[in-house]
């Protein structure tokens, strides 16, 4: 009888086991009830299914569910079928433990997530009533989400409500507002609520409210305009001058803020500012000079083709794509060439104006060696399947896809299949020589196999080769797919590569992008005024991909050449620029100008004496001072990789090191040869506030530094202690 029992048991688990996963044959067909359109969202809302709890990669609590919902069929059987049933109990739908865990019934680590009285709780509870339907295979699906709010423009400290609309395939609507996840790009502006009140705080400003439901996005901007009783306001916001289209864009955005625009900067800071932007160095005195005795009217955009012309600009810019395509030696001993050649190549594409379409495509489509073919070098530090595909998209067209790798994006449209559709393209590439990061070798040949194949981990399915958004490309079996990943990536429609460009471009120049952060484009990351990026990228596809035309557009326009001082009518707008946003100089460009005004070059083992720090063509050519002041080790393609925020040890090792006080207080120097000059003070003090500031002192500097001069008897002393304040003044170390 004991026999019998046993045998019993184990044949009623083996039929258990035995049952079919998906939606289960014998569930009641409830027409109003669907898994996907009514279940699955509120698992998404509650935040069952994120990355921190039930929704990462091994689950939690032996219960596992898809990142924010993405995959409903896994999610029904999880719910309904997991653990053999044991979340839900449809005889007493109360008793189920998906219901008792989210209201703390029972112990759940994931602490309360729903009172009885919620409707949300009603829903679940009657679907599990209902023997947990899956939906008729043929229910609409959602197309669309809209999120409307009663009129954009709010005032300060109000409150109002939000509504979210899903428009499904057959044409329906329903109110999902309570089920979507909403979130405030800027809350210091505005504030919604988990069910979509929005609430604006004391503070002038515009903030995207973004919702997401069920893998869909949308946008609803929030504007809270300057309560400003100024009349002068208007009448400065008519006399805007408008330079370009640049200009035209801003200024509505302003009229729709009622913020006034700064003045315009006077010469000097804007003769500092663009050779500093644009050059990456300090304006000589000779230049300075010239420059501010010139009555001319157009000499601003005389001065930015100059500095464009400049081989200047050339070692600055090269410096940045060599940070972004990471030209990185990994101190390798004895010093590889390829990273010297591949900064060489860089800065001559850079010098000649390459168009940027041809200047990408010589970097991903390369093959050969690199002491052949420069571009090469990409594929040193870019060696494995995910990197080919992470850097290539944030470079090149502003996203950050790597989440798609192992699951849907969680703020974007793509999916794995996206991702591995893109990392087809690189399918074939192959090299000969050196086996990993670390062990690179300088007969390192990179070239593409006649086959090759990539397959999606999930499906184990080959995956064609395909843009984002597209169908699959047939290629013919002798050609390099990535020449048709170009092709794709440089297509006038592709709005995704100019987009990139120019907001990376503003961002360099403004401080901070359109899109910030500058490199994660998508949907629920908006510009802040998206018709001016859309009109910038399509002058930069109209010019054939010129990158000095870009540059040119920015720094030619009114909106660059405000004044960075801020009145009590702009204090608070941070984002629209109203005004000049001050920066703090990169690492490079601040020894650089530490050298150039103290007359001191800097010493780089194995390079020539005059080489500046933005010359340097890769990491391993660094010093304390660079790491010190966010020098990035090119370690990702990211822009955040390189810090300007300031700190403590900054401050101190500019006030105290030997290495910056030698530079002031050397012999050799600039204030040595001023202590040295016969020439009167003033006219000496004239000569140093030009060197740092590009403008004379004002008179109370002048009062103040003649004073001090007076009281000191060593005058060689006197000008290095004076210069040595200068170079630790906000003025010196940023763009203003």
């Amino acid at each position: 009888m004991l026999f019998q029992r046993t045998s019993l048991v184990l044949l009623i688990a083996l039929v258990a086991f035995s049952l079919p996963t998906g939606p289960p044959l014998r569930a009641v067909e409830t027409p109003n009830l669907n898994f996907t359109n009514d279940i699955a969202p509120i698992l998404t809302k509650l935040g069952c299914n994120s990355g921190g709890c039930h929704g990462k990669s091994t689950g939690r609590g032996g219960f596992k569910l898809s990142l924010f919902g993405f995959e409903p069929l896994e999610d029904f059987d999880a719910v309904s079928r997991g653990s053999r049933g044991r979340r839900v109990f449809p005889a007493s739908p109360g008793e189920s433990l998906l219901l008792k865990k989210a209201t703390m019934s029972v112990p759940h680590g994931g602490g309360r997530r729903l009172e009885p009285t919620d409707p949300e709780y009603a829903l679940l509870r009657d679907w599990i009533a209902a023997d947990m339907p899956w939906g008729r295979e043929d229910s609409p699906r959602i197309q669309q989400l809209q999120i409307t709010l009663a009129s954009p423009q709010m005032t300060p400290a109000a409150e109002l409500q939000l509504t979210a609309t899903a428009i499904y395939s057959d044409g329906s609507q329903r109110d999902v507002t309570r089920l979507v996840r909403f979130n405030s790009a800027e809350p210091a502006i505005a504030e919604v609520s988990a069910n979509g009140l929005v609430h604006t705080e004391d503070r002038t400003g515009e903030t995207p409210i973004v919702g997401l439901y069920q893998g869909h996005a949308a946008i609803s901007r929030v504007i809270v305009p300057a309560v400003n009783p100024d009349a002068d306001v208007d009448q400065r916001l008519t006399s805007f001058p408008i330079g370009n289209l640049v200009d035209k864009h801003i200024v509505e955005k302003l009229k729709q803020l009622r913020v006034p625009p700064a003045d315009i900067a006077d010469d000097g800071s804007f003769l500092r500012r663009v050779t500093l932007q644009i050059a990456g160095r300090l304006p000589t005195l000779a230049e300075t000079e010239v420059f501010l005795q010139t009555p001319s009217s157009d000499k601003r955009a005389q001065l930015v083709d100059r500095l464009l012309a400049s081989p200047d600009y050339a070692d600055h810019f090269a410096q940045k794509w060599s940070d972004l395509l990471r030209n990185k030696r990994r101190g390798q001993t004895p010093r590889i060439p390829g990273t010297i050649a591949f900064h060489r190549w860089i800065r001559n594409a850079i010098a000649t104006n390459m168009p940027y379409d041809q200047f990408v495509r010589d970097v991903i489509t390369a093959t050969g060696n690199v002491t052949v073919n420069p571009p090469a070098q990409w594929y040193a530090e870019v060696r494995y399947l995910d990197r080919y595909v992470d850097d290539t998209a944030q470079v090149f067209l502003g996203i950050r896809i790597g989440c798609a790798r192992c699951h849907h994006h969680p703020f974007e449209k793509f999916s794995q299949h996206d991702y591995y559709g893109l990392a087809a393209f690189f399918g074939r590439v192959d090299r000969k020589g050196g086996a990993g990061v670390a062990e690179r070798r300088a007969d390192e040949t990179v070239f593409v196999r006649a086959t090759g194949e990539v397959k999606h981990p999930e499906t184990g399915e080959v995956v064609m080769p395909r843009g984002l958004d597209e169908e699959p490309i047939e290629l013919a079996s002798y050609e390099d797919p990535r020449h048709a990943l170009v092709d794709w990536m440089s297509a006038p429609e592709n709005h995704y590569f100019s987009r990139a460009f120019v907001n990376r471009m503003w961002g360099h120049f403004f401080g901070r992008g359109l899109v910030e952060p500058m490199d994660d484009l998508r949907v629920t990351n908006p510009a802040t005024i998206e018709p001016l990026l859309d009109e910038l990228a399509s002058e930069f596809v109209s010019s054939k991909f010129d990158m000095k035309h870009v540059i040119r557009l920015i720094c030619n326009s009114t909106t660059y050449q405000l004044s960075s001082q801020a009145g009590d009518d702009n204090l608070n707008e941070t984002q629209n620029h109203s005004r000049f946003y001050p920066q703090r100089l990169a690492a490079e460009v601040l020894l650089d100008a530490f050298d150039h005004v103290s007359g001191v070059p800097t010493r780089y083992s194995g390079l020539p004496a005059e080489t500046r720090a933005t010359q340097l063509p890769d990491e391993d050519y660094s010093n304390e001072f660079l790491l010190l002041f966010g020098r990035p080790k090119r370690e990702s393609a990211c822009e955040c990789e390189r810090t300007a925020e300031p700190s403590l040890s900054q401050s101190l090792f500019v006030m105290n090191n030997s290495f910056i006080l030698g530079k002031a207080t050397s012999s050799k120097g600039f204030a040595a040869s001023l202590a040295a000059d016969e020439r009167d003070d003033p006219t000496k003090l004239k000569e140093l506030f030009l060197a740092a500031f590009s403008r004379e002192p004002t008179p109370q500097e002048l009062k103040d530094a003649t004073e001090y001069f007076a009281s000191e008897k060593d005058t060689k002393k006197a000008y290095g202690n004076l210069l040595w304040a200068l170079m630790n003044t906000k003025e010196f170390m940023y763009i203003h």
